[in-house]
């Protein structure tokens, strides 16, 4: 089951999708094809939203924490904004510490307002979000057709990552969701229980562009074991965590509230996870009246690596023409004891 509502806001036509599932309810916005609200039910069975949200919808508009909503063309940092494909030099505006790129800059996908179409069906309701990035408006190279489709079962998010171009392009797509299983945004995560199936880690310089892998043993960065959020030596999580095994049907990130006893499991075909505890929040008001402070979501940005337009230790995004992106990120909600 769906609606549809239509509001305007920071000077633009927005479309809010509410979809309805059991023991699920998301909206979806066409504006940076994002997630406006995700409520699921506690142990007792009160339904709440378990995702950080802003109290107004013009904080949308503009959105540089890029809450919620699509990354791309390419999440994280790429360095000096600049990289190479076959020889040829493309520069992206530098919008992190004027030096460097981040989450596409003013060609970020979160930035735009997609078409979309809806299809009910029992049990399962999809969203295809759709827009085509011309070579005449981006520092891109190319055009591109992106897709993006949330699918909505019992319980279930599932997003999918489609992506074509008739000229060799970086791609590297994620989703900004920040997680907040305390309903309704009762408290901070801190105390949320975490787990991250990865050995390593992607090392960050001081400008956190990555220099190369570590590992996480003995360090505040492992959370192999399930454990809350806050241990020793914590300082906030903001890395890229590189998955053990790539395998759509392991649980790759875990996230327990003991509180609500709400659980979310984390699937992915992608091998890495940034993890971001929301260390730095912007000035924006929450809904909820929660305080706007540190540590109110956390983030589990499955992408490819960061780093690999110019390290030869990861994986270099680049997509082909007559090749096709796909990648599939599976959001499980269900309740501990149950």
């Amino acid at each position: 089951m769906h609606s549809v509502n239509h509001y305007h806001a920071g000077g633009r036509d927005v479309t809010f999708i509410e979809v309805r599932q059991e023991n699920i309810r998301i909206t979806f916005m066409d504006y940076g094809a994002a997630i406006v609200s995700i409520f699921v039910p506690d142990k007792d069975g009160t339904m709440e939203s378990v995702l950080l949200a802003y109290d107004s919808l013009a904080q949308y508009i503009g959105n540089k924490r890029h809450l919620n909503a699509t990354i791309g063309p390419t999440a994280g940092r790429i360095k000096d904004a600049v990289f190479e494909i076959a020889g040829h030099e493309y520069r992206l505006d530098k919008n992190f510490e004027d030096k460097h790129n981040l989450h596409g800059g003013k060609d970020a996908l979160s930035y735009r307002t997609f078409d979309y179409s809806i299809m009910d069906e029992d049990g399962r309701t999809q969203v295809v979000f759709h827009t085509h990035m011309k070579r005449s408006e981006q520092n891109y190279p190319g055009n591109q057709e992106y897709r993006i489709v949330y699918t909505v079962t019992p319980g279930e998010l599932r997003i999918e990552f489609i992506v074509e171009t008739d000229t060799p392009t970086l791609v590297n797509l994620t989703n900004h969701a920040y997680f907040n299983l305390s309903g309704n945004l009762r408290s901070d995560i801190l105390e949320h229980q975490m787990r991250i199936r990865a050995s390593q880690v992607v090392a960050l310089d001081d400008d956190m562009i990555p220099t190369g892998l570590a590992d996480v043993a003995d360090t505040p960065l492992d959370y192999r074991a399930m454990r809350p959020i806050k241990g020793p030596g914590f300082r906030g999580v903001d890395q890229p965590y590189v998955l053990d095994v790539v395998d759509p049907h392991v649980a790759q990130a875990s996230l327990v509230d003991p509180v609500s006893g709400r659980r979310l499991d984390v699937y992915t075909t992608y091998p890495a996870i940034v993890c971001y505890t929301d260390n730095f929040p912007m000035p924006y008001s929450l809904l909820w009246d929660a305080p706007n402070r540190p540590h109110m979501g956390v983030c589990f940005e499955t992408q490819y690596a960061p780093g690999g337009t110019h390290l030869e230790t990861f994986y270099n995004p680049v997509l082909k023409p007559g090749e096709r992106y796909y990648h599939k990120t599976v959001f499980v909600f269900t309740v501990e004891g149950q």
